[in-house]
C-alpha cells in the first residue's frame, strides 16, 4: 500500500512539473497586443511593458529600444523632403511647415487604428522540432478622408506656394475629420520561448506589422 502511495505521489509530481514546464507568462493575443500597442500606437507605456515582459529571455536586458520621439522626426523630414523635392525650391521652402502638418496628421490617423485580434492557432515550427509558433490573425480600422481636394494642377514645378498651402492646409482638416473606415485582415507570427520552466512569445521583426498595415493604409485614401 506505501509502495503504491509513493507512485501515485511520484506521477502527481511528475504531472504538476509537466504543468509547470508549459506554463504561458502570457497569452498569445496579450503579448501581440503590446507588439501592436507598441509598434503601431508608439506607445511608450506599452514598449515599456512589453520589455519589462521579455527580460527573463534577455538576461534582463530590453528586448526593444526605441525612441518614438526620434523616430517620428525622421521619418517626418524624410517624408517632407521627399515630398517637397517635386516642387521648386521657392515652394517646398515656403510650405514646408504645412507639409510636416499634413504628414503629422496622416501618421496620427495610423496610429490611431484599432485592433482586434480575431483567433490564434498554435502550431508546430516545421524548422525547429521542439518550438511552436502561434498564428495571430487580427484586424485593424483606420479612419481615412473618403475624398481629398484636387491638388495643384498643371506642371508641379510651377505651383504656386500659395495653393500648395491651401491644399496642404485643406489635407490636414480631411484628414481630422476623416469619414470613412477602412479594414484590414492581417496576420502575424509569435515565437514561443522556454526560459526557466515558463512559456514566453517573441518576434525579432516587429516591424512586419507596421509594412504590412501601411501598404495597405497609404493605398485607402480617397478610394470610392
Amino acid at each position: 500500500m506505501k509502495k503504491l502511495n509513493v507512485i501515485i505521489l511520484l506521477m502527481l509530481a511528475l504531472f504538476s512539473q509537466n504543468l509547470t514546464a508549459q506554463t504561458e507568462v502570457k497569452k498569445p493575443s496579450e503579448v501581440f497586443e503590446m507588439y501592436f500597442g507598441t509598434f503601431v500606437n508608439n506607445d511608450t507605456a506599452v514598449l515599456n511593458k512589453l520589455n519589462d515582459y521579455l527580460k527573463p529571455t534577455v538576461e534582463g536586458e530590453n528586448a526593444y529600444q526605441v525612441d518614438f520621439k526620434v523616430v517620428s522626426q525622421d521619418m517626418m523630414k524624410e517624408s517632407t523632403d521627399n515630398f517637397l523635392s517635386a516642387f521648386s525650391k521657392t515652394t517646398a521652402d515656403a510650405c514646408r511647415k504645412e507639409a510636416e502638418d499634413y504628414f503629422s496628421a496622416m501618421m496620427e490617423n495610423f496610429k490611431n487604428g484599432k485592433l482586434t485580434v480575431k483567433n490564434v492557432k498554435v502550431v508546430q515550427n516545421e524548422y525547429i522540432e521542439d518550438q511552436k509558433i502561434a498564428e495571430i490573425n487580427y484586424s485593424v480600422n483606420f479612419k481615412v478622408p473618403s475624398k481629398f481636394s484636387d491638388i495643384p494642377s498643371g506642371d508641379i514645378k510651377n505651383v504656386k506656394p500659395e495653393d500648395l498651402k491651401k491644399y496642404l492646409v485643406q489635407s490636414v482638416q480631411d484628414f481630422k475629420n476623416a469619414d470613412k473606415t477602412v479594414i484590414t485582415d492581417q496576420t502575424f507570427k509569435l515565437y514561443q520561448l522556454n526560459e526557466a520552466g515558463k512559456i514566453y512569445y517573441w518576434n525579432g521583426s516587429p516591424d512586419e506589422i507596421v509594412s504590412g498595415l501601411t501598404d495597405f493604409y497609404f493605398e485607402s485614401f480617397g478610394s470610392k
